[in-house]
């Protein structure tokens, strides 16, 4: 599958992909990151996403201007997690250790992307999009494109034991990130030359030691998708340019904490507006914990 150049304005290599990955509450930065790529004019072809990089990018794809990043900024500025993940004041252990497949159910998220989202099937969107999910019985990462939309989405967002799995025509789904959190090979196999990565899913933070099983579960699955992620971004082919857009110096937040939110966004907007400015890095590490030259080769900088 090509995709099309109707959006972007002709100074970068071939068509324009955003790659949005996981994260969690973090999917925040993402904004940041989207409010500086609008206002710089730089819109893509296409937009992949998983996981909160589904429920941005279907966002992003309905709208791809300042005024659909606006209204997303808005959007993230209102969210409670109190609505989207009930029950959150349980103690951790506890909450672990009920019965059931998740610790919260999904319907607040569910009831939040039906608000918010006017497109009810992805042919209804302005930009192609595409987001992941894990069918969990194949053992595979699973990409929709065409159909209804908010299930999908809700099926790549299904963060294991936080949301319950999603069922689409009999088949049972969890998180994209499972498989493939931050998809840049996806999108240099729809024909992407040019990818902007607006990864957020905090790979460049120290982690603590491990002091309990759960704490070794946990960090088990955060190293499976850190190391898919830099052996997709080393192996980059020629002619494709990655921008890895920095984030800024992100706080630790709780998974289920939406209040500092409009701190998350500031941050990375200003980061990232930086980068594509071409003005000096600020004294913190793009997202994915590689500075620029690490990359060198597959990232060229924005032009001005």
């Amino acid at each position: 599958m090509a995709v099309l150049g109707r959006w972007t304005r002709r100074r970068h290599p071939g068509p324009v992909a955003f790659v949005l990955s996981g994260g969690g509450n973090l999917g925040a930065l993402q904004i940041g990151m989207l409010r500086a790529l609008a206002e710089r004019e730089i819109r893509p072809d296409l937009i992949l996403g998983c996981s909160v990089g589904a429920i941005n990018g279907a966002a992003l794809a309905e709208d791809p201007t300042t005024g659909g990043v606006g209204r997303m900024e808005r959007l993230w500025r209102d969210l409670d997690g109190a609505d989207l993940m009930p029950g959150g004041l349980l103690p951790g252990a506890v909450a672990m250790a009920r019965r059931g497949e998740a610790i919260h159910g999904n319907g607040g998220l569910r009831r939040a992307l039906e608000a918010h989202l006017r497109a009810r099937r992805f042919e209804d969107l302005l930009v192609p999009f595409q987001c992941v999910a894990t069918d969990v019985a194949g053992v595979q990462e699973v990409w929709f494109d065409t159909g209804p939309l908010i299930e999908p989405i809700l099926a790549s967002s299904a963060i294991p034991a936080v949301y319950p799995p999603v069922d689409i025509d009999g088949v049972r789904y969890l998180d994209g990130a499972i498989v493939d959190e931050v998809p840049m090979s996806r999108a240099v196999e729809l024909g992407a030359r040019t990818l902007y990565v607006l990864q957020v899913s905090a790979f460049a933070r120290p982690r603590r030691e491990p002091r309990r099983p759960l704490d070794v579960a946990v960090q088990s699955f955060w190293l499976a998708r850190h190391f898919r992620f830099k052996r997709e971004l080393a192996s980059m082919p020629p002619g494709v340019d990655v921008h890895l857009l920095p984030t800024g110096e992100a706080p630790d937040v709780r998974y289920n904490d939406f209040t500092r939110t409009a701190e998350l966004i500031s941050l990375a907007y200003e980061a990232s507006s930086d980068y594509l400015a071409g003005r000096p890095a600020r004294p913190a590490l793009p997202a994915g914990g590689s500075s620029p030259a690490a990359v060198a080769g597959h990232h060229n900088g924005a032009d001005d």
